[in-house]
């Protein structure tokens, strides 16, 4: 795929920044960016409008929306969104780009959290969503993760001890296996986050909780719950102005019908719901998630996996409060979560649906094995640094080594950046056809009687999805019916409301001892009539607008 910038790194703000202000100078007709909000820590929540403003304006269009960086760790997501309006722009000559810009809108916010995104890119620290002191104004005593051997990336320390519940693999020295419960001879560790100790009694170590807990995926209105209930969930709902700022843009564009916001952990794509079984959801909405998802599986090879039915392991408590959740239950827009990177699937670990609550010690030994083998085949080891005895100012003797988290579980390593973002742009050039869309398939004008003409248009849908978009939307009420209007004065009103526009994806086919059968309980095309007084000659304008279809219109002279 062909972009204007190189994906071998991770961007930092700046240059973040540098790039988009870069892609909107040189594609000034196509591109609109702009800053959506200050952070508290002074850097911009950039949002970029995509589109081709000859055939109309984005709000005019049907629109597709992508984010990043909700969780400020998972950049690899943040890079894909950004690599979408790279390419999309780069390619802005070629017929299939060109055509999708006439066609179609696309918002692209890829930062969500850039303090939180930056303090991650630029500290050996980790980070949920942003570095602001939550729950706890104050660090709370207990084992804090740091980089105590100054190699730039927080590991792990093994601590022998007669105590200890793991020893050395004796397959590879580099790993460690649980301790059989009959073993009493030999040495044993016990193996902790890299860091240091407050308030360490001598005895006791336990991981205190990170001062950082917000969690901006926890913090949208739907099923909310306050800390007691879900952690990282904000003292009240979108109490973040990253969060705010995210719903805000939503709900100002009516004109979203689809949403995909990258996250990063494991290769896969997750529908709603999240805080109810689906068999409590809509049918028909989950129908098509699952048949969307197809085309999904098709161009990245990712599974797609109901986030309450599947994604959440056994035993583990549901997730509230998240922005896909908020998508479908509150505006009615359906939303996938993408979570970008596969390393367990490349390492031949296969995906299990729904999740085992814990793997036995044999189980979890046989992964790291498969994934230290992917590790010295694909990164010549270098995802792993073997143990290097060191002096830790509280423990004493220990040995500092272990993966690197960030940057291959987390995220992919850099030399996979571009080829994790080109799988998910492959797919968003298809699922933005999919988007309802309006058109005029027909206007006619009958003569009545001198100067009386009766008008007919016949408008349809010829998107996948209905102008409703989900059966959510509609329960909501947050569903625009479809307008048609005509330029000039008729007998009862010039414009008419029609309802809605079903999609093909609501259109029921079968086969039949007689052939094959189409049937729809919502039309695809609806004809609407106007009575109207003019002169012979004169010229009209039939008009169809959507809130989530689009608009376009015919203009046509009376004979």
């Amino acid at each position: 795929m062909n972009t204007t910038f190189s994906y071998d790194h991770y961007w930092k703000f700046e240059e973040l920044s540098a790039n988009l202000r870069k892609l909107a100078e040189k594609w000034p007709g196509l591109c609109k960016l702009e800053s959506l909000a200050k952070t508290p820590e002074g850097r911009d929540i950039w949002a970029m409008t995509i589109t081709d403003p000859a055939t109309g304006t984005a709000e005019e269009k049907p629109a597709f929306y992508t984010d990043g960086s909700h969780h400020a760790g998972e950049v690899t997501g943040s890079m894909s969104a950004a690599f979408l309006a790279d390419y999309l722009l780069t390619n802005s000559d070629s017929a299939r780009v060109s055509g999708l810009l006439k066609t179609y809108a696309f918002y692209v916010l890829p930062r969500i959290s850039p303090d939180g995104a930056e303090y991650y890119l630029t500290t050996p620290d980790r980070v949920r969503s942003v570095n602001r002191p939550y729950p706890y104004e104050e660090a709370l005593p207990g084992l804090r993760a740091a980089d105590m051997d100054g190699d730039g990336v927080i590991r792990s320390m093994r601590v022998k001890s007669p105590y200890g519940k793991w020893k050395v693999s004796p397959i590879d020295p580099r790993l460690m296996v649980q301790r059989r419960p009959d073993e009493t001879e030999g040495e044993f560790y016990n193996v902790y986050p890299e860091g240091y100790i407050t308030n360490y009694d001598g005895v006791e170590i336990k991981e205190a909780p990170s001062p950082y807990g917000n969690d901006f995926n926890r913090n949208y209105p739907i099923a909310w719950a306050p800390e007691s209930g879900q952690k990282g969930a904000g003292v009240y709902p979108l109490c973040n102005i990253e969060t705010r700022t995210v719903a805000d843009f939503i709900i100002a564009h009516k004109n979203i019908g689809s949403v995909i916001t990258f996250h990063t952990w494991g290769g896969m794509f997750l529908f709603p719901p999240g805080f109810i079984p689906s068999k409590k959801a809509d049918p028909e909405d989950m129908a098509r998630y699952h048949e969307i998802g197809k085309i999904a599986t098709e161009e990245t090879g990712y599974p797609v996996v109901n986030l309450f039915d599947e994604y959440t392991p056994e035993g583990v408590d549901i997730s509230s409060g998240a922005m896909d959740d908020w998508c479908h239950y509150n505006r009615g827009i359906p939303a996938y979560t993408i979570e970008c990177w596969d390393l367990k699937p490349r390492a031949g670990i296969p995906h299990v649906w729904p999740q085992p609550a814990s793997l036995s010690p044999d189980e979890q030994a046989d992964e790291m094995a498969k994934l230290m083998k992917w590790n010295d085949e694909n990164l010549d080891g270098s995802g792993f640094s073997g143990w290097t005895p060191a002096i830790h100012p509280q423990l004493g003797f220990v040995e500092y080594g272990g993966f690197d988290y960030k940057f291959m579980f987390q995220n992919c390593p850099p030399k996979f950046l571009r080829q994790e973002a080109e799988k998910h742009i492959r797919y968003i050039l298809r699922a933005v056809t999919l988007l309802p869309r309006v058109v005029i398939d027909r206007v006619d004008s009958r003569k009545l009687g001198e100067g009386v003409y009766e008008i007919t248009a016949v408008a349809g849908n010829r998107g996948y999805l209905p102008t409703y978009l989900t059966q959510e939307a509609r329960k909501l009420g947050v569903d625009s019916p479809v307008k048609v209007s005509v330029s000039l004065p008729a007998e009862g009103g010039s414009v008419q409301k029609i309802g809605h526009l079903q999609g093909t994806s609501g259109v029921e086919t079968a086969f039949t001892p007689t052939g094959f059968t189409t049937h729809s309980k919502i039309l695809q095309q609806k004809a609407v009539k106007w009575i109207v007084r003019a002169e012979a000659g004169s010229r009209y304008t039939v008009k169809v607008e959507s809130a989530t279809g689009g608009c376009c219109e015919v203009v046509k002279t009376l004979a």
